[in-house]
């Protein structure tokens, strides 16, 4: 058993005390049924541990929790003790990646900063396509474009669920010229950015080159928030070698990063315009 409180096992504990306080059990009876011990189960409950899966599954049968809570349950628990230091490649969503796809499940806020390319939730099928047959020395396996596009599009319905995410990215004006996928996919790239500055809970903001440097050009990073008050703040930075959660301190660092870069960029309105202005340099179809 994994001991010492992360966010994941927060999220796992969270998950699990409806089900037991909706099961009407308590702790007692569900180390007797289930014949897990006491510590095991309070210390999942609270998020300070991590239990095999075997034991877990027993304890969600116990406690009657549905087919689909038990899922959930099980992808929580596969992310819930992620080592940062993981250096894992895109193919079947490597561990640290779908720790952030499961915060963002959760997060009510995210911020971006991204200084080469136009970021996940807004990128087109094209662009995200070509993006992945560009990353083939990276990238074991046959198709994963078209996987990639597909997996781009189901990260996307955070922006149009119900109760969407507020989504605020700051983009490097070198993302909007690098012809990713050729001039088609990026007309379409682009046209895209400016309909989504339509939704309300979609801000862009770009960095032209005039500002020259800021503090965040070696990369992209991700800052999201969370509705739970007792929830710290998530923070990733993008590598060469895929997805790193940030902890603690360096949170902070990141967070303050962004805001000096969103003070330098152009205004939403102005970001469009400098968009459209791109858009223009390409011509039709």
């Amino acid at each position: 058993m994994a001991i010492g409180s992360t966010r994941g096992k927060r999220r796992l504990g969270r998950h699990l005390r409806p089900i037991l306080e909706r099961s009407g059990l308590k702790v007692d009876d569900v180390v007797k049924q289930s014949r897990v011990s006491r510590p095991t189960i309070t210390r999942m409950l609270s998020g300070e541990a991590l239990a095999r899966w075997p034991a877990l599954s027993m304890v969600l049968d116990v406690i009657g929790a549905t087919p689909e809570e038990k899922t959930r349950a099980l992808q929580l628990w596969e992310v819930a003790d992620v080592d940062p230091s993981a250096v894992e490649h895109a193919r079947d969503l490597p561990a640290n990646y779908k720790r952030l796809r499961m915060d963002e499940l959760e997060a009510v806020r995210e911020r971006t900063l991204d200084s080469a390319l136009v970021p996940g939730l807004l990128q087109t099928a094209g662009y995200a396509e070509a993006l992945a047959r560009a990353a083939r020395r990276r990238i074991v396996g046959d198709s994963w474009d078209s996987q990639a596009a597909a997996e781009r599009s189901d990260r996307q319905g955070a922006l149009t669920r119900e109760n969407p995410i507020e989504y605020h990215a700051l983009i490097d004006e070198a993302a909007l010229r690098r012809l990713v996928g050729g001039a088609d996919v990026m007309r379409e790239q682009l046209d895209h950015l400016v309909a989504m500055t339509k939704r309300p809970n979609v801000t862009i903001q770009v960095l032209p080159y005039a500002v020259g440097a800021y503090g965040a050009q070696s990369g992209a990073m991700f800052l999201l928030d969370f509705d739970q008050s007792d929830e710290p703040q998530a923070a990733y930075v993008e590598a060469l070698t895929g997805m790193v959660p940030v902890e603690d301190e360096a949170v902070e660092v990141l967070s303050a990063v962004w805001d000096d870069a969103a003070h330098l960029a152009l205004t939403a309105k102005g970001s469009v315009s400098l968009i459209k202005a791109v858009r223009d340099t390409l011509g039709d179809t």
